[in-house]
């Protein structure tokens, strides 16, 4: 594509806020090795450490989550005032991540408009990726 082409985008009929981040789960075990307990305390829920914690190696697990509270705070708009523990990533019954939002994150998506925020995860040889997106009202 060049310069002067442009992109066409279908009308969603909505304004959408996106946000992607990218972790590296080295990264995360050197926090955790370094800071332990008080480092997952800070930024994990009880849930999402005890699902990392029972996966083989919990260390890209932990990274996928700390991407994906990063992108939410994208969508947001917040950067870390909305908290990391106030931003929970779970999954369905199918296993699908959901995000749930509490305090002061559940507060700022209000009054942004925000009802819901979608997200996926990906982690794969080193890297862990999230992209979290919402539609505004």
């Amino acid at each position: 594509m060049t310069a002067n082409m442009a992109l066409k985008v279908p009308d969603l009929g909505a304004d959408i806020s996106v946000g992607a981040d990218v972790c590296d789960p080295r990264r995360i075990q050197r926090s955790i090795e370094r800071h332990g307990d008080h480092f997952i305390r800070r930024v994990f829920t009880k849930r999402e450490a005890a699902y990392c914690q029972s996966r083989p190696d919990p260390y890209p697990s932990y990274a996928a989550r700390f991407a994906a509270k990063e992108a939410v705070m994208k969508v947001l708009g917040t950067g870390m005032r909305a908290g990391f523990t106030n931003i929970e990533i779970t999954h369905d019954k199918k296993g699908a991540p959901r995000v749930t939002l509490r305090g002061t994150a559940r507060r700022i998506a209000k009054e942004a408009g925000i009802d819901n925020v979608a997200i996926s995860l990906s982690h794969e040889k080193g890297f862990a990726l999230a992209f979290a997106a919402a539609r505004i009202r």
